[in-house]
Parts: structure tokens; sequence; C-alpha cells
């Protein structure tokens, strides 16, 4: 290697979301927890080891050997590098590994350019290209180099983050996955985990396991044990020849954090299987279609927690064990992730308490079906009528209780146009906060089956939860 200024072998993060999941990677492969701390021969040895990967895949020449992942994967990487270039298999194995290494050389500093690294203004050691970053973008975009430009300069730290992205990413032969947030501590984290699987992977020559890139996320935060402190965005790309694509999906932070408490805390366990219950289909297990949520229609989770309830108390025809504890999910998602007042979701339990007192022991289950019935309405015009209705029968059976059966607090919430689209969740949370007082009362229908199959979070299907676990297999 060319003897390096100290600021050429010294790691930097970037605002290049690729070169950030890079130079964790590298850290991590430093044994160290931030770039920061990746300095002068602590720097070199790291990336020796990447070139030393890069020659022994090389080197493996056919694409499905057993070893030959590695090098599968190096075409969505660095097309057209030394590393797979098509004369490889006419060259010697000296001859290959003097190729790849000068190609994982930083070029001498007398033919470096008068020009600073593109992502940390420090100074530039040449030109690059797709063989060396990923130049993955839009299909709007164009994703080579044009002719006649010499490529994006960088600094040689920026350009080994590059070369070590692939050990900080899920890697599957063709699109690779990478899980990117702006919490360092985090990012860490994610790093750490996925250089690891990726070695012993690249090392038993093993073939990955495919699950989906929002479930990669989803494991990624079940297995941090902090506080998320940003929020949590996921890149799936490739740059090979034939088509090179990026797309990108997020969540916020306080989704993210959710989601981490929601996936850790015993507390929450049961409400968890009854979401993974409910967002399991014939096509997807529970784990992969609640990501495919998360990352594209997270508005539709407490819905999903209602209508799962439900449908299980109509199966039933009372109310279930698990009602509690959806009840409970549902609150914490409206008041952590939606920002909802407490204030204003404890209006919305009062209420339930109150509508919950209205149903009788000598009441069959047609009731709890036609209160079921009242939340299909889309403006709620239904449960409207109905609570003003039952407001009389309240105030004639309780003249001594003070409190109406919906105050106009409530009456606000549930269904004034004012509340900009909540007054549709305040009904779903009113719902599941009935069906959990219900619960709690002892409440069941005179005509209720004598035969039930209780709900059992130790029974939920495994492949709902194989997924999240912090070991899955890749």
């Amino acid at each position: 290697m060319s003897e390096l200024p100290a600021e050429q072998s010294a790691l930097r993060l970037s605002p290049h979301p690729l070169q950030r999941v890079g130079a964790f990677a590298l850290a991590a492969l430093a044994g160290v927890r931030v770039p920061g701390e990746v300095v002068g021969s602590m720097f070199e040895d790291a990336t020796a080891k990447l070139t030393a990967a890069a020659v022994q895949a090389a080197l493996v020449r056919d694409t499905k050997a057993e070893a030959g992942f590695l090098l599968r994967c190096s075409y969505s990487l660095w097309p057209n590098s030394k590393m797979n270039h098509p004369r490889n298999k006419k060259l010697s194995d000296v001859e290959v590994t003097e190729a790849v290494r000068a190609w994982r050389t930083a070029p001498a500093p007398g033919s470096w350019p008068e020009a600073s690294c593109a992502l940390c203004d420090a100074a530039a050691v040449g030109f690059f290209g797709k063989s060396d970053i990923v130049l993955a973008e839009s299909i709007a975009y164009r994703n080579t180099t044009p002719r006649g430009h010499a490529g994006l300069a960088l600094c040689w730290p920026c350009v080994c983050s590059f070369h070590a992205l692939p050990f900080g990413s899920h890697l599957s032969g063709g699109p690779s996955t990478v899980v990117h947030t702006w919490d360092e501590r985090l990012a860490a984290h994610t790093a750490r985990r996925q250089v690891h699987r990726n070695g012993l992977l690249i090392t038993v020559g093993a073939k990955p396991a495919s699950p989906k890139p929002e479930v990669i996320a989803l494991a990624a935060l079940r297995g941090y044990e902090h506080r998320v402190t940003a929020g949590v965005e996921l890149l799936v790309f490739t740059n090979n020849n034939q088509e090179q694509s990026l797309s990108a999906h997020a969540v916020d932070q306080p989704l993210a954090e959710w989601l981490r408490t929601t996936t850790r805390l015993p507390e929450r366990r049961t409400g968890l299987a009854c979401l993974l219950r409910a967002c399991r289909t014939a096509k997807g297990s529970g784990a992969q279609n609640l990501a495919w949520r998360v990352f594209n229609r997270p508005e539709t989770i407490p819905a999903v927690l209602a209508s799962y309830l439900a449908d299980r108390t109509e199966a039933r025809g009372m109310p279930v064990p698990e009602s509690p504890a959806v009840a409970e999910l549902t609150g914490s998602y409206l008041h952590e992730v939606m920002h909802m007042d407490e204030r204003d979701l404890s209006e919305i339990r009062q209420t339930a308490q109150r509508v919950a007192a209205l149903f009788k022991p000598d009441d069959t289950g047609g009731k709890l079906t036609g209160f079921h019935a009242l939340f299909r309405a889309g403006r709620g015009t239904d449960l409207r009528n109905w609570l003003q209705r039952h407001s009389v029968e309240w105030v004639l059976t309780r003249p001594d209780d003070g409190a109406p059966l919906i105050t106009e607090n409530g009456f606000e919430l549930l269904f004034s146009p004012s509340q900009d689209g909540n007054a549709w969740f305040f009904r779903q949370y009113l719902l599941t906060s009935v069906l959990a007082e219900l619960h709690r009362r002892g409440w069941q229908p005179k005509d209720a089956k004598t035969v039930v199959e209780d709900f059992d979070p130790d029974a939920i299907d495994p492949t709902d939860t194989e997924a999240l676990e912090e070991g899955i297999t890749q």
C-alpha cells in the first residue's frame, strides 16, 4: 500500500447513507464501535481485510462454486472490476491476486487531482465510477458515468467505505439491503450484527435466507437494547450492468422506537402476538405483512388491531382474554406514534367504561354484534346516533351518577371534522377499549358459546415470529 498522509488513513462519516453504512462496517471490521476511532494502522489493517476477501473471492472464478457467494454478489456491487473481470479465468492466481490488490490500493499521492472529496471535503485521491462505488439511483436517472466524465472525486477512506458496504448489507446475490439511520449507536449495532453474519456466510459459503427487506429492518430494531433517537431508512439497491436501481422506504423515530419496545417488552408480548396474527395471510407471515405495513401503510395498524379483536370476539361470542392487551397496544400506538394527547385517550377510555356498563347480564350476543356493526360506517353516523339514544337511558337509569354517558369533549373527539382525521382513530380505540372493559367486568351474553378456544400467544404460528428473532439466519 502507498504511504498515505494522516487524513487519508482516518475514517470519516459523510451525509451519503451508503458511505455511512460502509464506514460503520469498516469500524466493525476494525473492532471498534464508531468510524472516528479507525485511524492510522487500524485503518490499514481493516482495509487489508477487505482486500483479502476480494482476492479470495476472485480466485474462486466460478460464481456457482460453494465458496463463490461474494464473487456472485460482486457483479451487483462492483461490475467490471478486477475482482470479476472475464479475463480472470485465463489468468494465473498470481496475476489475479496482483490485479485485485492493485485495484484496492490507493493511487500514489503524485497522481491525485486538485479536487476535494465530494462527500467529506478531504483531498480526493482520484475520480471513481461504478467499479468502486455504488451508482444506484432511481431508474429515472442515469446510473453510469457519462462518456468523457472522470467520475466522482473521492478521498481514499470514502472509497474504502464503499468497498466495505457489502459487509454491512444483507446480501442475496442480487439486490442488497441496508438499514440506515442517523442514530449512530443503532447504526453501529446494526453494522456489527451484519458484519458478523456476512463473515460467516462468506467463509462457509452457505446460501443466505431471503426475508423481505422490511423484515430485516424489523429484526434490527428488535435486537436493539437502547432507545432509538432517529428514524430508520431501508435502502434496497443493485449496481449491476443490466439494471441499476435504488428503492428507499423510511419510518420516523417515534414509530421505530414503538416497534423496538413492542417487539422487546414482555408486557406487550400478547399484543404483539395478536398484531402478528392479525397481519398473517395465506401468502405471507405476520412478520412479513406487519413489516410491509410499517414502511408503506403505518396508519392502518390501529384498524388492523381493532378488526382482529372484533372478529375474535364475534367468533367466540363474548369478549376474549387478549382484549386488554390489544387495547393497550392500540393506545400506545396512538399516543407514542401518532402523538395523540393522553388526556384525549383517557377521555375515550372513560367513555368506554360507561358504555360497557350498558351491557347487562341478561343481554344476548346480538347486542354485542350490533355494537360492532356501528363502527363499520366510515363517518360514524350510526355510532353517534346510538350514543345519543343511549345517553337518555344512562340519565334515566343512573340519576346519581354525575358523569354523562359521553361528554361534549368525547363527542368532539369521536365525530368532529376538526380532528383532522383523528376522529376515525378515536372510534377504533373506543371499540377496543369497550371490548377490553367488558372482559375486565367478566361480562358475557346469556347465549354465549360453552366451548371456546382461548387465545394462546405461545401458540402463534412460528413463521410469524421467527423473522423477528435476533439470531435470524442469513
